[in-house]
């Protein structure tokens, strides 16, 4: 498995030394940013430059390219000011999930109070409620587990803005949250072994309806 410590080390250093002053932000998502990765895993790299035109998508791929595992890394690359202009909600994962490596986010991501959490707790639960009933009714049903695999990943950052919400806590990690939670949304996160996919999809949709409500009432809506 990567050395992740090492390897955003060395990406750091590349970057710095080709892009220097512009070279804003870096950091780590996903699965290796919360200490969760595995030999299949992903590396989650966050780079803000000041401005991104074609010719710096060409640099770093090629500094991605050249490290080792580099076919591993994916992520998001963006400009200061596009950061500024993005939806508040949708900025939630990128503030929410990214462990910094160079730099800093304030600044250049606007201020996320309870409304953009409310909202982009509503806005998740609502895809989910609708990818669930979707797939249920029109998808074959050997693809039903590779669904509700996927599902349960969104579910987890749903979940995890939630409890931001009830509590004024953020956790990262999938085990904190784990621990912070019961009955139904605690098995979205760990199902019992050997549950049939008609009771998956019924606490899947069940549980989004109660969501979106919840995120409704935490944002101020009726």
């Amino acid at each position: 498995m990567v050395d992740i410590e090492t390897w955003m080390g060395e990406l750091s250093g590349k970057m710095a030394d080709r892009f220097g002053p512009r070279l804003l932000y870096l950091g780590l998502q996903g699965s290796y940013g919360r200490g969760e990765a595995n030999e299949d895993s992903d590396i989650d790299v966050v780079a803000v430059l000041d401005q991104v035109e074609l010719s710096d998508l060409d640099v770093y791929k090629a500094i991605v390219s050249a490290m080792p595992e580099g076919e591993k890394a994916c992520g998001f690359l963006g400009g200061a000011s596009e950061l500024k202009n993005w939806p508040k909600y949708d900025l939630l994962t990128l503030v929410q999930d990214t462990r910094t490596v160079y730099g800093t986010l304030d600044g250049l991501v606007p201020p996320m109070g309870r409304k953009e959490l409310a909202e982009g707790a509503a806005i998740g639960a609502s895809g989910l409620y609708h990818a669930a009933v979707h797939s249920y009714l029109y998808a074959p049903q050997e693809e039903w587990p590779g669904f509700l695999k996927a599902a349960g990943k969104s579910t987890f950052f749903v979940l995890r803005t939630l409890h931001e919400l009830r509590c004024g806590q953020r956790v990262s990690a999938r085990r904190e949250l784990l621990a912070c939670l019961t009955g139904d949304e605690r098995a979205l996160l760990a199902p019992e072994e050997g549950e049939g996919a008609e009771a998956a999809f019924a606490r899947l949709i069940r549980w989004s309806a109660s969501a979106m409500a919840e995120a409704n009432r935490a944002g101020g809506g009726n």
